[in-house]
């Protein structure tokens, strides 16, 4: 092998190895070729979503990018998941020497892993170009790593300025058993190419450096493998490499073809569960792992839930439900009983093809605590649809929101009532999860609109993705909200551009309160802080707690101001409570039972169904004492203290008593007469019969004489 071969395989040694601790894995975006949302922020969306990336979870799409971009914050990535989009950009070169593998699990246009589309200057003509000027577009693609495209073909077009794409032997590039690749490419170009590098082997190349040489690891392969490090029958690479490797083991692949467990290619990930056939027993596995793309993991990444049967996923399967355990972790756990109803959300189950929420599909969400899905309000929200028979929203129609505590995916708002000034109808809103993410990038995005505060005063979590919020002229507190305590990863951040001016905002007074702790609020007022500088009582930051005066009194706790139970003799020298609970007082407003204040003492009250009823008076003190007489039931004769008197029997009833005695007591003996006087009767009965059975036997045996002997 040629010295700048052995150069390149030294440069793609030098990359972080398949296992190495610490990969850092991003979200891809899903634009396509639609224009930027923001494009005063785009290469800032796209340098924060990929700085120091390593792994694209999902597309890497550039696009739109002008000349004088810096993308240098692309260098580090090595693998992409789904397709790789270059297209619309001025720039000469799109630093991704690094790239080694793009797997192609989405493809654009349901065809192709990578596409380099129209990345020319608009002057780039022979009428309009201008003498001595070097115009701009692509030149060179320079993906001096990428040897393995699994799926998916390859698309290049209009792309005046770029040299060396038909230097590429594609067919090493792309997967031996690829179905889908292939190779649409034009090499009409307004530039001489200068060849590529004398060092480079049989003229493939990706630009003019000699470090751009192709690395070939699949045609060159003698003994039938899918990839190896050389020509000789022994370089052959492990079946479960991809990319090449640097020698014959599963741990010496460049990028795995299936998963990648600690730096070794497997076919399949550990299972969490094995079979035991010593005791015929299944048994957690201590060595199991989730796959998490093409990844072996042993905890799913934060916003992510992990499965029973092993996977990471970002949406429960079917007959499944999310429940999060106490260290905060999210699972998917299978219902014993038919699931329990849930409030979907847009791209989710029968919402899934709706574009935004209207007046047709805004009842669903009444009540709703959890949305599974995401929320998107456009014009035709507002507008209706005549054509469809869609009501224009009202405002009114949005107070459903004001129990809404969870997103799963984004809120995206574009249109808004005009007479709301704020977006206080998601003030209960704690979390955008942003497990779906509008364009694949943003889980919050708030555009040309009319407010003038964001009024998401319980917001506190924004899971994924980024935040945009630009075009809205009369907005003001963007920046006082501390946007990096919501984030949960490095890759997210606020884009921001077009709002109103800060200096603005200030002349007129729309500023903090002065009760909110380090200039943080969602909004003017000291209900709309994100945190106290004194007290909190409810959502309201206060001076001081109502301790010592003012009604109702309050205890402190940590810095919330809580209310005495209403029982509470209000203490002018000393606080009042120590607690919330009627147990908890100083000293009791009316009457004491036990260790509680009470309004009033217990009379006939059963504190439980199996106890009998309790009956107190209260003392000089205001203690409440037993009754000397505790009534059980029909208790009408209370005396002063409240307690059951004394029953005393009236004549009435006395009389009453005595006949129905008397009457008893007649009954009784008139049975008792009766049962004697039939035992009597069955005695005489029993006597004559045993008589007659005598006389009869006697006769039998002759001992009676006959008649005539007696005369």
């Amino acid at each position: 092998m040629e010295l700048a071969a052995w150069c390149r395989w030294g440069f793609l040694l030098a990359l972080l190895s398949p296992g190495a601790a610490g990969t850092q894995v991003c979200t891809g975006t899903d634009m396509k070729l639609r224009l930027p949302a923001s494009p005063e922020t785009h290469l800032d969306m796209l340098r924060h979503l990929y700085q120091g990336c390593q792994v694209v979870q999902g597309n890497l799409e550039l696009t739109y990018l002008p000349a004088n971009a810096s993308l240098s914050f692309l260098q580090d990535i090595q693998e992409v998941q789904g397709y790789m989009l270059i297209a619309h950009n001025r720039v000469k070169h799109v630093p991704l020497q690094r790239l080694r593998i793009v797997r192609g699990t989405q493809l654009f246009e349901d065809k192709y892993a990578l596409a380099v589309l129209d990345n020319r200057d608009p002057l780039d003509n022979v009428t309009t170009a201008a003498p001595g000027r070097t115009p701009e577009g692509l030149r060179e693609l320079q993906l001096r790593s990428l040897t393995e495209i699994l799926k998916g073909g390859v698309l290049i077009r209009g792309n005046p300025q770029l040299c060396y794409q038909d230097m590429v032997l594609w067919k090493d590039v792309l997967r031996k058993n690829n179905q889908l690749a292939p190779v649409d490419m034009d090499t009409n170009r307004s530039r001489a190419c200068p060849p590529c590098a004398p060092t480079c082997k049989d003229n493939h190349c990706w630009g003019e450096s000699p470090e751009d040489c192709q690395i070939l690891t699949g045609t060159i392969c003698t003994s039938g493998c899918a990839r190896c490090k050389g020509r000789l029958p022994t370089d052959c690479c492990h079946e479960q490499c991809a990319a090449g490797c640097t020698g014959p083991k599963h741990s010496d692949c460049l990028a795995c073809l299936h998963f990648n467990h600690s730096g070794i290619c497997e076919l399949h990930c550990p299972a969490l569960i094995t079979y035991n056939t010593d005791t015929f027993e299944s048994m957690l596995n201590p060595e199991g792992r989730y796959t998490f793309g093409a990844s072996c993991v042993t905890t799913c990444p934060y916003n992510y839930l992990s499965t029973e049967v092993g996977s990471c996923t970002l949406v429960c399967p079917p007959n499944n439900q999310e429940v999060t355990a106490e260290d905060g972790t999210q699972r998917c756990e299978k219902c014993s009983k038919p699931c329990a109803g849930v409030c979907y959300g847009l791209g989710m189950e029968h919402l899934r093809g709706a574009r935004a929420i209207t007046s047709d599909n805004i009842q669903e969400f009444a009540g709703c605590k959890k949305i599974f899905g995401s929320l998107a309000f456009l014009p035709e929200s507002f507008d209706g649809n005549p054509s469809s028979g869609v009501a224009p929203l009202k405002p009114e129609h949005l107070q459903v929101f004001e129990t809404l505590e969870e997103i799963t995916g984004y809120l995206y708002i574009s249109a808004w009532p005009e007479s709301f000034q704020d977006l206080s109808v998601f003030q209960n809103l704690r979390v955008i999860r942003g497990r779906i993410l509008h364009d694949g990038a943003y889980s919050l995005t708030l555009q040309g609109l009319g407010i003038h505060s964001l009024g998401l005063r319980s917001l506190r979590e924004l899971g994924s993705g980024l935040a945009l919020i630009h075009r809205n002229t009369h907005l003001c507190f963007v920046n006082t909200v501390p946007w990096d305590q919501l984030f949960r990863n490095p890759h997210q951040a606020l884009l921001h551009s077009g709002n109103r001016p800060e200096e603005a905002c200030g002349l007129e007074g729309l500023v903090c309160n002065s009760l909110c702790a380090r200039g943080h609020c969602w909004g003017p007022g000291p209900t709309q802080c994100v945190n106290c500088s004194q007290f909190l009582r409810g959502q309201e930051c206060v001076e001081e707690c109502r301790v010592w005066k003012g009604l109702p009194r309050e205890y402190v706790r940590g810095k919330h101001c809580l209310p005495c139970h209403p029982e509470c003799q209000p203490q002018n020298s000393s606080e009042t409570c120590y607690g919330s609970e009627a147990d908890q007082c100083e000293a009791c407003a009316h009457y004491k039972d036990s260790s509680s204040c009470v309004a009033r003492c217990p009379s006939g009250v059963k504190p439980d169904l199996s106890y009998m009823p309790i009956w107190k008076y209260p003392d000089e003190e205001g203690i409440c004492q037993p009754c000397p007489i505790n009534c059980t039931h029909s208790c009408v004769d209370l005396d002063e203290r409240g307690c059951p008197a004394e029953q005393r029997a009236s004549p009435v009833t006395f009389i009453i008593a005595t006949v129905v005695g008397v009457l008893l007591f007649l009954i009784i003996v008139v049975v008792i007469g009766i049962l004697i006087k039939r035992r009597r009767q069955k005695i005489r009965k029993y006597t004559m019969r045993r008589l007659l059975q005598e006389t009869e036997v006697r006769r039998a045996e002759g001992l009676l004489a006959p008649p005539w002997l007696c005369s």
